[in-house]
């Protein structure tokens, strides 16, 4: 016999079916094969793995030759979705002219909010675009790492709907295992190790209702990861 819980869930996911003309739960498609690990491959290799892996999650990869590019790229990135951008506190912006340049060529820079968290989280929400730098990525998944290091990088990752993530080539390593293992021999013995890290493996998506795939729920509808050499 049913329990009311259970007779609930089922009428709910009745309404669901119905909404969407069918009269059956979708099965899922078989699993394809995962594909061999990117280890014991060059430095190329390993950046061109995590290009096909990261474009086939849905990711757009940009290669760049050097910093003096980054501005215009990540003007031409943005030209499609206007509004203010959020970058994280990243050394790497700290070390170019980047928050500077991209104000001087007309973007308008969220500035931050030191009135406290949830106001911070409003002005992020409404940002069109949020740029962060990656700690890793990762060759066999195209998988980008975030660590919590830099103040607020997870939302600015999270909450404008189009996410640019900087990751320098050397930076790209082979596995899963690999990342890991340097995560934690980089923060064995710190007083102030990373609370957490984030693993960011395309544009976020979901297939709670139904199975059927929607982008752009639960975070950023579009990824564009630059590497830059």
């Amino acid at each position: 016999m049913r329990s009311i819980h259970e007779s609930h869930q089922h009428s709910v996911l009745d309404d669901v079916r119905g909404a969407l003309g069918r009269r059956a739960t979708l099965a899922p498609s078989p699993l394809e094969a995962f594909v061999e690990s990117a280890a014991g491959t060059d430095g190329v290799e390993i950046i061109e793995r995590f290009v096909q892996e990261a474009t086939a999650v849905g990711a757009q990869v940009h290669r760049l030759s050097g910093e003096p590019q980054l501005v215009e790229k990540i003007l031409e990135i943005c030209a499609h979705q206007p509004g203010e951008i959020a970058l994280s506190v990243a050394p790497l912006f700290g070390n170019t002219d980047v928050r500077s340049e991209l104000g001087a060529r007309g973007l308008s820079i969220f500035a931050g909010n030191q009135s406290g968290h949830e106001q911070t989280v409003a002005g992020l929400a409404s940002c069109a675009v949020g740029v962060t730098s990656a700690d890793y990525a990762i060759a066999e998944t195209g998988t980008v790492v975030l660590s919590s290091d830099e103040p607020d990088a997870l939302l600015v990752s999270l909450l404008p709907p189009l996410h640019i993530a900087l990751v320098r080539s050397e930076q790209i390593i082979a596995t899963m295992d690999e990342a890991l293992a340097r995560i934690g021999r980089e923060r064995m013995g710190q007083s102030s190790s990373t609370c957490s890290v984030t693993l960011i493996t395309g544009p976020s998506r979901t297939s709670d209702v139904e199975l059927v795939l929607s982008i752009g729920v639960h975070g950023p509808k579009e990824l564009h990861v630059i590497i830059i050499d």
